[in-house]
């Protein structure tokens, strides 16, 4: 099993991102500067590019969202 294979198999998992910053009334140069994580890389985590960050980058930004990095998506 190569990482393409994983890739096409979690074609169905959502991102929470963009809701959970929604609600909470954050933005994205907001969260940028709380994390130290660039802006692309919280607009990835915002969509379905999401499957292709590091469990490293979601838990930096589930701590910026003061979330648990499992309520950053749904599979």
């Amino acid at each position: 099993m190569s990482i393409y294979d994983i890739r096409s198999e979690t074609t169905g998992i959502t991102s929470n991102v963009k809701r959970i910053m929604e609600e909470k009334k954050i933005s994205i140069v907001a969260l940028s500067n709380e994390t130290k994580l660039s802006t692309k890389i919280i607009e990835r985590a915002r969509t379905n590019q999401i499957k292709l960050c590091k469990l490293e980058t979601l838990a930096i930004i589930a701590k910026g969202l003061n979330v648990k990095i499992v309520e950053l998506f749904d599979e």
